[in-house]
């Protein structure tokens, strides 16, 4: 499965975004069944450019889920100013402001139906 993870707010020239990055990257339990990766949108015409604007994260195995949540509410336990992150998959949105590692699970797992909209 394939995350898109960004920011509710982008006004820190993508800092919270490349933290997260380096977390999910460093995390030893997410090394061989996650891929991570940092990606740049394309700028505005007139812009500089320069921001990350999203956290790509693919999941290799089905078991890399409970990983990832539990990287994701270590990260928003250890950055408790951060912004909520947008978790995308499916043509679904998930918003987490929680650093409950079950709750974070449960958000990430709600993005499978496509009846969801969870907020946490």
């Amino acid at each position: 499965m394939e995350f898109r993870i960004d920011t509710e707010d982008q006004d820190d020239d993508g800092e919270a975004l490349l933290s997260l990055y380096r977390w999910l990257y460093g995390d030893d339990a997410l090394e061989r069944t996650t891929e991570v990766e940092l990606r740049e949108a394309p700028p505005e015409e007139g812009a500089m450019g320069g921001a990350w604007d999203v956290v790509n994260v693919v999941l290799t195995h089905a078991t890399a889920l409970a990983n990832l949540a539990l990287a994701l509410a270590a990260w928003r336990r250890s950055h408790p100013s951060a912004p909520p992150l947008n978790a995308h998959a499916n043509g679904t949105t998930v918003t987490v402001h929680t650093d409950d590692p079950e709750a974070v699970r449960r958000l990430l797992e709600a993005l499978h139906s496509p009846d969801s909209g969870a907020e946490g």
